[in-house]
């Protein structure tokens, strides 16, 4: 049983790091990272193999080398390097017998299988890994065989049992987990692919919606003005109207631009309390119209690094969604203070909330929950402005109840009053 108990261990440490390994590729976006990190998990694999050999007569010695050897090669190549890595690790055990045994046959080995790979890569998931397999059956065989002839022979039964089945096993195991990862990633790259077009289908509708409406507008116009003769005044009204069209659909253009690029054209230090407070004077108005009662808690001398325009831009657009779901009145509150070298930002109102449905979708092209009154721009824009300042938006709503954002940025600055 101590051979088995040997070779199992190999086998176990074998998947514990195949799993490592897998954790640390997932978070590689490059192929060749990928390809690296699996070259290293074969290295490594035949390494600890040698660490937990068992000696099983005078020159020999038992584990599972000859899996990471056949498996690294056929799936990594450099068949020709794990081969030698496989023989100078079993020259530490001494030179003997055994030592020879494993030259001749990982040599051997090592031109077989450097002549396999191509063909191998072009089989199925399934026959990939019977295979692997065989291959490691007879390789086991085969250096049981020799241990026979250049040694004296292994008479425990439990000895070819188990260094025939338990590497058969353990390459089953590894080239099935290696083909399951490797179909893992292609799928979430054929996901990401897909939600890239999804989101591009998505800019598309909205492009074309939010600018043919002002366009066909604007043509309709001029047709009217090119068929037939209207009083001047009668001109006026068709051509103000024609540039307001035109000014709508430039706001749409821009607000695409800004979250497509929200780069900043001036970064600055920008007082927060001061820029609230220019943001509630512009929409005060709106406050008034809808009976919202506005309450600020300030901590005064916050400040951070970005675009001021942009920053107001964003409250803008926030705190009028605020207002705008306060139809028949409420309570609006803006509050700020820092913790630590963060400072937060909270919009909290009293209006008719949203579901988490809403919620998650909140920011995304194109959806709004304002029905047809609503562009599906705004949020996507402040969330992008938001973003590209460093900061990050935490939402929490009930239905009836109403919605507080929580805004956080970094590089805090408490300047003296």
């Amino acid at each position: 049983m101590e051979i088995t108990k040997h070779l199992l261990m190999n086998l176990s440490l074998l998947l514990v790091l195949l799993f490592f390994t897998q954790l640390i590729m997932e978070r590689q976006v490059k192929e060749e990272s990928r390809k690296n990190l699996e070259l290293v998990y074969f290295v490594i694999a035949i390494f600890t193999c040698y660490i937990f050999s068992v000696q099983v007569q005078d020159g020999i010695s038992f584990d599972l080398r000859q899996v990471p050897m056949i498996l690294g090669s056929l799936y990594a190549g450099h068949s020709f390097l794990f081969a030698g890595l496989t023989i100078l690790m079993r020259g530490f055990l001494g030179i003997n017998d055994g030592f020879w045994i494993s030259v001749l046959v990982f040599t051997t080995l090592a031109f077989i299988l450097k002549w396999m790979q191509s063909w191998f890569n072009r089989l199925t998931i399934n026959q990939r890994v019977g295979v692997s397999i065989i291959l490691t059956v007879m390789t086991s065989f085969v250096l049981m065989q020799m241990v026979t002839v250049v040694n004296q022979p292994i008479r425990h039964p439990e000895a070819w049992l188990s260094f025939i089945l338990i590497p058969a096993l353990t390459a089953g195991l590894i080239s099935y987990s290696i083909e399951t990862i490797k179909q893992t990633l292609i799928i979430r790259q054929r996901l990401a692919k897909a939600d890239k077009i999804e989101a591009v289908s998505h800019l598309s509708a909205a492009i074309s919606h939010e600018i043919r409406n002002p366009l066909t507008t604007v043509k309709g116009f001029l047709q009217l003005l090119s068929e037939q003769d209207y009083p001047d005044e009668k001109k006026k009204e068709f051509i103000h109207i024609a540039v307001e069209e035109l000014n709508r659909a430039e706001e749409v253009i821009n607000d695409y631009l800004t979250f497509a690029r929200p780069a900043f054209e001036k970064v600055e230090e920008i007082d927060i309390e001061k820029e609230l407070n220019q943001v509630l004077n512009v929409l005060n108005p709106l406050a008034n119209l809808n009976g919202v009662e506005v309450k600020k808690k300030y901590t005064s001398g916050l400040t951070i690094s970005g675009d001021r325009s942009k920053f107001q831009q964003a409250f803008i657009n926030l705190i009028k969604n605020a207002l705008e779901a306060m139809p028949n009145g409420g309570e609006l509150t803006v509050q700020t203070f820092p913790t630590g070298s963060v400072v937060h930002i909270l919009v909290k109102d009293t209006g008719i909330g949203m579901t988490n449905e809403q919620i998650t979708r909140l920011g995304e092209p194109y959806y709004t929950t304002k029905g047809q009154q609503g562009t599906g721009l705004g949020m996507m824009v402040t969330f992008s402005i938001i973003r590209a300042m460093k900061g990050k938006v935490e939402i929490k709503s009930q239905v009836g109840k109403g919605a507080t954002f929580h805004m956080r940025f970094n590089h805090f600055e408490n300047k003296p009053d």
